[in-house]
């Protein structure tokens, strides 16, 4: 069975990366669409009661439809990683925010945050063609097709991989140490348990939160939030923030696990339809 999904995976890959842009995402979007319909309906439950939790004011219409909207974004983000870099070469991407982070980079080193809203594989290609060489830490999926797929767009986008493991940590120290630019996704789930944001839960030390903060306080590094929001038509817009530092009075790990997730969690509330995890879990860490 597992080789029949990856060859599925595969044959999709060399399909989409020569189909019109928007064909492609709006294809995307109808196959997880109907995929969760029949298959899951559990991501459906799952998102409702989170969007429940966060939008109390909703009317379950109005729940329903930002829950379908999430499942499209979705869809379309797995769609879209296919000719990613199409995508940017065809000035469908807008970038708000990076000239601070330029002028930075060279001089001090800089610590990327970014978000999973949008199509978040968008940053890289954009990062680079606008002469921001950035690394960035990634979890390989699990289907070693869909793995592949992945390192190869990214590496044709032209930025470095970090592994989440103790060499991918090395790395980073060191392009810090030289005033690089490293990224990392802080907003993540884990078996179904979502580690970030923190959503009024006690902050913790098992998550990429955590792991930004260590890298932060290592190197001195300057932080960026960046996120990615969808437009119409298959359009992005990329949102960077002011670079920042952590407070020099830092109560410890858990106090700076605390001020990052305080810049994080709004992005995110504000973009739930398209905020891939949207559907897991909120437990407390211990």
């Amino acid at each position: 069975m597992s080789a029949l999904i990856d060859f599925y995976h595969l044959t999709m890959h060399r399909l989409l990366r020569h189909a019109p842009v928007e064909m492609a995402s709006a294809l995307g979007g109808m196959l997880v669409r109907a995929n969760v319909r029949l298959n899951r309906p559990n991501i459906i439950a799952g998102a409702a009661r989170n969007l429940k939790r966060h939008r109390p004011e909703l009317s379950s219409h109005e729940i329903n439809a930002m829950t379908w909207r999430f499942l499209d974004n979705v869809g379309r983000h797995m769609a879209e990683c296919s000719l990613i870099n199409r995508i940017a070469e065809q000035g469908r991407v807008e970038m708000i925010g990076h000239g601070p982070m330029q002028k930075l980079l060279g001089a001090a080193p800089m610590l990327s945050i970014h978000l999973h809203t949008g199509n978040w594989e968008i940053f890289g290609p954009a990062l680079v063609r606008n002469h921001l060489p950035v690394a960035t830490f990634y979890e390989p999926p699990a289907s070693a097709a869909q793995s592949r797929i992945i390192e190869n767009v990214r590496k044709e986008a032209g930025f470095s991989l970090l592994t989440p493991d103790v060499r991918g940590l090395r790395e980073a120290l060191s392009r810090l140490g030289n005033n690089g630019l490293v990224s990392i996704a802080c907003d993540e789930a884990r078996a179904g348990r979502l580690m970030a944001p923190l959503f009024g839960r006690r902050p913790h030390d098992k998550g990429n939160l955590a792991i930004a903060a260590r890298l932060a306080r290592r190197t001195g590094a300057h932080i960026v939030i960046a996120h990615c929001e969808r437009m119409a038509n298959c359009r992005f817009r990329l949102h960077i923030t002011e670079p920042f530092t952590l407070p020099d009075d830092g109560g410890g790990l858990l106090e700076d696990v605390r001020v990052l997730n305080a810049r994080i969690e709004p992005i995110i509330l504000a973009n739930l339809d398209q905020w891939y995890f949207l559907d897991d879990r909120i437990e407390e860490i211990t």
